[in-house]
């Protein structure tokens, strides 16, 4: 009897687990394609935020899944140009890159430490890498032009992790029962 309540707690999880992935990756594939505000030199995106939910949900594995099936999803029914794997790897290292610094306990030093790690490494080189090796531009040229656009982001996802998930006791809550199933 035992054995069947740990087997029914541990589909109930799982179950829960793929639900919420799912979730998240619809998300994630809304917010990237439809909803951020473009100005004439800077693009603040919302994307991050399922990215970041996931990792701090379910660690690194949960991030990686959502940045990598969703940027997949995206790419297949709303293209936005010739898909390139590089931008999927970075989709991929960003999650990682969440999951490692937001799964378990989220610290400010955890979070700026991540996020920072996030835009620079991905969100500055990696895709400045790709744009310049897809289109034949100077990465050092292209590099000049996304400094601000990374420094914007960056103000922006501290702010939204520091405040979503240290000081509200809801997202706390939520991760909790999403854990449990309780």
């Amino acid at each position: 009897m035992n054995r069947n309540s740990e087997r029914s707690k541990k589909i109930k999880r799982n179950t829960v687990r793929i639900v919420a992935l799912g979730l998240l990756i619809a998300l994630q594939v809304v917010l990237s394609r439809f909803l951020s505000i473009n100005l004439q030199f800077l693009k603040i995106g919302f994307s991050f935020i399922p990215i970041m939910f996931s990792g701090y949900l379910y660690g690194a594995s949960g991030g990686v899944v959502v940045a990598v099936v969703s940027d997949l999803i995206g790419a297949l029914l709303f293209p936005s140009g010739a898909f390139f794997p590089g931008f999927t790897a970075t989709a991929a290292l960003s999650g990682l890159i969440y999951g490692i610094s937001f799964g378990g306990k989220c610290t400010t030093v955890k979070i700026v430490s991540g996020v920072i790690t996030e835009q620079v490494v991905c969100g500055l080189l990696l895709n400045t890498w790709w744009l310049s090796l897809m289109y034949g531009s100077s990465f050092k040229a292209l590099l000049l032009t996304r400094v601000w656009q990374i420094v914007v982001m960056i103000f922006v996802e501290i702010v939204f992790a520091e405040i979503f998930f240290r000081r509200m006791s809801i997202v706390r809550k939520l991760k909790t029962q999403l854990l449990t199933g309780k």
